[in-house]
């Protein structure tokens, strides 16, 4: 008895070291990332002049079964990460010191000045696919905030402007004047959804197409945008959204004898440690609602006429390594005023700074 117990002891050990491994999903990395945008660093100080933003994601567990509550797919190559971000945002006329002889001020006809701070919580479906051109990208993110004093960019703008004079000296940024007719305190909801997909995509050219709408007190509008990059590139959907090639991941993870002629090599080849690259990206958005220039929805304030069309480009340069990545470029703004108080006054730019350590 004890040697035919033996027997089948020995034979159910020998059974599962020849099965195959159970195949083990890997984790996208978690991404911190700051991001940092001014005009001042662009050379200039008025209109959207100054963001800061926050966020954090990564694939918790409480991600995939939201998605599944929400009734996306339950396979390993459709991925959702999720997380939260804190950002802040300050707005100004198209000039922040009066000039000689101007009263009243600020000028009731030019843009007023505003601040938002507002949480948000993100959520993202990324979808691989036996091609790059056929994978997608869609971010969801629900925010909460406040505009007003109660945002802090007076003391913000204030503090920063004072930091770059001490630094560089007394003529690098000015005092602002007329912080105190900003407009009011109130609340602020907002709902923002972005879908994404390249149209085209190598290792070295890609280009991918978005679309995109906002929903709430402070923004309501629909964008459609293109982006175009140039360089070494590992991954579609360039730096901000994490995803490295999942379908190659697969094809390792695959038990010895499963079926991977739908996943071409070429179509998936193997992650690159790192990236760099050039890139141009446009957008155009249709507004329906600007707070920043309609006024606030549930409290008398200044308001401007704004244009119902407004454009974007984008020129910059990006670097990943195994843990960083960091991103640098300049954004140039059509008016978003339909009657500027300055009729030579064209449109704006402002610069972009994106650091992200994967973890």
């Amino acid at each position: 008895m004890l040697r035919a117990l033996a027997l089948l002891f020995f034979a159910a050990v020998a059974q599962a070291s020849a099965s195959p491994p159970s195949p083990k999903e890997v984790k996208l990395p978690f991404a911190t990332t700051l991001h940092f945008e001014n005009d001042v660093l662009a050379q200039s100080d008025r209109f959207y002049t100054t963001g800061l933003r926050l966020e954090h994601q990564g694939e918790y567990g409480a991600c995939r079964e939201l998605a599944l509550a929400l009734g996306f797919p339950d396979t390993v190559d459709h991925r959702y990460p999720c997380g939260g971000s804190l950002s802040q945002n300050i707005y100004t006329p198209s000039h922040i010191v009066p000039r000689e002889g101007e009263e009243p001020w600020p000028n009731p006809n030019d843009r007023p000045y505003g601040g938002w701070l507002h949480a948000g919580l993100l959520f993202q479906h990324i979808a691989a696919a036996d091609t790059p051109t056929r994978a997608s990208q869609l971010t969801l993110e629900a925010t909460v905030g406040v505009t007003g004093p109660a945002s802090g960019a007076e003391h913000v703008q204030r503090g920063f402007h004072s930091a770059l004079r001490h630094l560089f000296g007394p003529n690098t940024a000015r005092d602002p004047i007329g912080w105190e007719a900003q407009l009011p305190t109130e609340p602020t909801f907002h709902l923002a959804a972005l879908r994404e997909q390249p149209l085209l995509w190598s290792p070295y050219v890609d280009a991918t197409w978005s679309a995109g709408a906002m929903l709430g007190t402070v923004l309501t509008n629909a964008s459609a945008g293109a982006t175009v990059r140039a360089g070494r590139l590992a991954r579609p959907f360039g730096l901000a959204p994490i995803m490295p090639s999942i379908l190659q991941t697969l094809r390792e993870q695959a038990p010895p004898g499963a079926p991977t002629a739908e996943v071409s090599p070429k179509a998936a080849p193997p992650e690159r440690t790192w990236e760099a690259y050039f890139f141009a990206r446009g957008q155009v958005r249709l507004v329906a609602r600007n707070l920043f220039l309609d006024g606030t929805l549930f409290r008398k304030s200044v308001s401007v006429r704004k244009t119902p069309l407004v454009g974007d480009s984008e020129f910059g340069g990006a670097v990943r390594m195994r843990h960083f990545q960091a991103v640098l470029s300049m954004v140039f703004r059509s008016q978003e005023m339909a009657e500027p108080p300055d009729p030579r006054l064209g449109g704006h730019r402002f610069a972009q700074l994106q650091l992200t350590y994967l973890h």
